[in-house]
């Protein structure tokens, strides 16, 4: 019985000190996330890496498409999802932490030469097609008008990089993503000039559509409450020591 025990504490030991590689997985959205040279980076993947490393575990990610990383860490094929906004649902089957990774400002984007607005409460979207990304939560008042079906039409799609070409080729008439994401693939894709954020009707300013936390939240198949509590104290930690600024500055 002895040996039992001591056979299971020298296996909790090697996983808690990391004797396991983790599986991080993420999608393509720089410069939180993005492949450089066939490697996952950008300021989410390091902070992420760097956190779990001060924590004992070695780490990979992997860049896909959401919808596929969200049933990864739902059936234990992947440790933990990076960038992931908290919905019930996916409380269903991850940790989350109680520090967030990243704010996001979500933006709807336009071409520049159209003359789309919003008004305010978002009215009017029912003249308007919409592009959105499978799996995505946006949050605030445009996740109600989505799951309300208040737009004339809605087009499903896998990434923000044919959210951008369809919007380009005018298959629908706006999209939604992350401001910064979207202004830094749209100009590493040569269409800096070509797509605005949607003003709102009235003032003629951005139209800012929801702000959302987003989190390391970690598979409940795999990984335990305790690591995500782990998680979000040495989080907190990178950020007082300085060690996340100091990332983010390489990114933005």
């Amino acid at each position: 019985m002895k040996q039992i025990f001591l056979t299971i504490g020298i296996l909790l030991f090697s996983f808690q000190a990391g004797a396991t590689t983790l599986t991080l997985v993420t999608l393509e959205s720089p410069p939180a996330e993005f492949t450089l040279n066939g490697k996952s980076t950008g300021r989410n993947v390091e902070i992420a890496q760097e956190c779990l490393k001060r924590m004992g575990f070695s780490s990979i990610v992997k860049i896909i498409p959401w919808k596929r990383a969200l049933i990864m860490v739902e059936n234990g094929m992947a440790d933990a999802i990076i960038d992931a906004a908290y919905n019930p649902k996916r409380a269903e089957f991850l940790y989350y932490p109680d520090q967030e990774i990243y704010m996001e400002e979500w933006y709807a984007f336009k071409r520049k030469d159209d003359l789309v607005t919003f008004d305010k409460g978002l009215t009017n979207v029912g003249n308007y097609t919409l592009g959105i990304t499978r799996g995505f939560e946006y949050g605030g008042l445009i996740q109600e008008a989505i799951n309300n079906r208040r737009f004339k039409q809605l087009q499903e799609v896998v990434n923000n990089e044919m959210n951008i070409n369809k919007l380009i080729a005018k298959r629908f008439d706006v999209f939604v993503g992350v401001k910064l994401t979207i202004l830094n693939l749209s100009k590493n894709m040569g269409y800096a000039d070509d797509i605005q954020i949607v003003p709102m009707t009235k003032t003629k300013k951005p139209y800012l559509l929801s702000s959302s936390k987003t989190y390391v939240a970690f598979s409940k198949q795999t990984m335990t409450k305790d690591i995500s509590i782990n998680f979000s104290t040495t989080l907190k930690e990178m950020i007082a020591d300085g060690t996340v600024e100091l990332i983010e500055k390489k990114y933005y």
